[in-house]
């Protein structure tokens, strides 16, 4: 696990978890153990698949009513019996459950029901390959509507760009959320759409649904009806035919000047793990104030930003802005509790002694562990479900020199994100929108106010589960409330210098968080 600091304007200084790369590689010690923790074996030799999705779903659904600050929030009433009923369709999968297919499905619909992107659950190296299937072509969102983005070159296909009206007598919208959003969650944020909506004709052996047969699309003037025709699709083949469905376009991390007097600052990650030697270099490239100063126009890029450590937005901040606008940023009336639990006292401590390992650990980091394993500690000794988080406990005895300002009066700065913004690129923008950054490009994720995660492996071993630990109380930012863009970009995300040529002839403006309830 890796946290990272972030403070929300005039707030306690907080801690976030990157999302939880669910491709970690485990060690041949981890793997044994798996070995032995795999499911029971029928009499054929085959797993027993009902008995492995209810013992793992059930583990599931412990782990969150012991660890997830939801069941014991009172701001959430509704949650512990969400939590119940989605136990109970679980369950009622269990009978019917005859493969690994099935067992995946049924766990991803229970983890889907929450629409949190921290709540997540990933396959681990024991557990089968799920074999795909397409019709030859796939589908992607685009402005409401679901339109062909890539095919086969047959003849008996949709046209691409052709709009999918229906299929088997079924609204497009709502064959989507029954196939695609009620297995990933989220489903009203475009940016969910816009990541997943290309696996509506991708059949990965979903016994919980029903396969389309016979679809119709527009195709300019005509209405066209094809009958589907499925065959099996390498996975080579899906990881190339899904991008062109999601239209997203990672950054490289770095300081570039594409455009004379443009300061281009990149970040494609926030990931303290897997990044963090780029975004120290592009740090140690802003800590040149006379480049800095020299620009006339600045871009905040972070296309692909999952999130992952809010302490290098904050850091990013310091450098542009300098701490004296950080500290005049309104007063918020933000608050943490963390749910009390010996599992996630264990995953803090379990942190702290990776810090300590570490040659040069960050003392802010330890100190903020301390904090939390005492607290906590105190707060499990008495028995209590929720603990706050002081809001005047994070005073640094040696705080870091105060930075100046290092842009130049009155230099615009432009926020480029799109839809994989999440988690910790919310919180920079958090915090760089009220400075006055412009957002600029697509309409961000979204994310719950419960975070921080630990991870788990289900008892099968064949899956693995992140936690939230802890609910923010008053982030001005809404619950699942994404940022919509100031000015939108309708070209592709990927052509870096056309950006750069649009993004110099925007004026400034304000960019607000999307309306956006659930």
């Amino acid at each position: 696990m890796t946290f990272g600091p972030c403070r929300a304007p005039g707030q306690p200084l907080q801690f976030r978890l990157p999302r939880w790369n669910p491709a970690t590689r485990l060690s041949p010690a981890c793997l044994l153990m798996l070995a032995l923790a795999l499911p029971a074996a029928a009499a054929d030799g085959a797993p027993d698949w009902p008995d492995t999705l209810e013992r793992d779903v059930r583990a599931f659904h412990a782990a969150l009513r012991d660890s997830h600050p939801g069941p014991v929030d009172p701001a959430n009433p509704g949650f512990a019996a969400a939590l119940d009923a989605g136990l109970e369709q679980a369950l009622a999968r269990v009978p019917r459950t005859l493969d690994f297919a099935g067992y995946w499905w049924a766990l991803r619909e229970f983890q889907a029901s929450f629409d949190d992107g921290h709540v997540q659950l990933a396959t681990r190296d024991a557990a089968p390959t799920l074999p795909t299937r397409w019709p030859g072509f796939l589908t992607r969102s685009s402005d409401g509507d679901h339109v062909v983005a890539t095919r086969l070159d047959d003849d008996a296909l949709p046209a691409l760009d052709a709009r999918l009206l229906d299929c088997d007598g079924i609204d497009a919208d709502a064959l989507a959320q029954a196939v695609v959003g009620r297995f990933r969650g989220l489903w009203d944020l475009n940016a969910q759409r816009v990541a997943h909506a290309g696996r509506l004709f991708l059949d990965a052996g979903n016994p919980w649904v029903a396969r389309p047969v016979a679809c119709r699309f527009q195709e300019g003037a005509r209405v066209r009806r094809v009958m589907l025709d499925w065959r099996d699709l390498e996975p080579a083949g899906l990881a190339e035919r899904l991008t062109a469905t999601r239209r997203l376009q990672a950054t490289t991390t770095g300081v570039r000047t594409p455009r004379r007097g443009q300061l281009w600052i990149a970040a494609g990650s926030f990931s303290a793990e897997r990044d963090a030697p780029a975004l120290t270099a592009l740090l140690s490239d802003l800590d040149d104030t006379a480049r800095v100063r020299a620009a006339r126009r600045v871009v905040l890029d972070l296309r692909g930003n999952g999130g992952g450590s809010s302490h290098w937005g904050r850091e990013i901040a310091r450098r542009l802005w300098g701490d004296a606008a950080l500290a005049a940023l309104p007063p918020g009336d933000s608050r943490v509790d963390w749910r009390v639990d010996a599992a996630n006292l264990a995953a803090i401590r379990d942190f702290g002694a990776m810090l300590r390992a570490q040659p040069d650990p960050d003392a802010v980091m330890l100190h903020w562990v301390d904090i939390v394993d005492r607290g906590m500690s105190a707060a499990l000794g008495r028995g209590e479900a929720l603990w706050r988080h002081p809001a005047d406990a994070e005073a640094m005895p040696a705080p870091p020199a105060p930075r100046p300002r290092a842009m130049a009066a009155d230099v615009p700065v432009f926020v480029l994100a799109d839809a994989a913004c999440a988690s910790a690129c919310l919180d920079a923008l958090d915090l760089w929108l009220p400075l006055g950054a412009v957002l600029v490009g697509g309409e961000t994720s979204a994310d719950t106010v419960y975070m921080d995660v630990r991870e788990q492996t289900l008892p099968s071993g064949l899956a693995a589960v992140a936690i939230p630990m802890k609910v923010y109380r008053g982030r001005s930012r809404g619950h699942n409330q994404p940022y919509r863009p100031a000015h939108a970009w309708r070209g592709a995300f990927s052509d870096e210098a056309a950006l750069a040529a649009w993004i110099d002839g925007l004026p400034p403006a304000g960019a607000t968080p999307a309306t956006h309830t659930r």
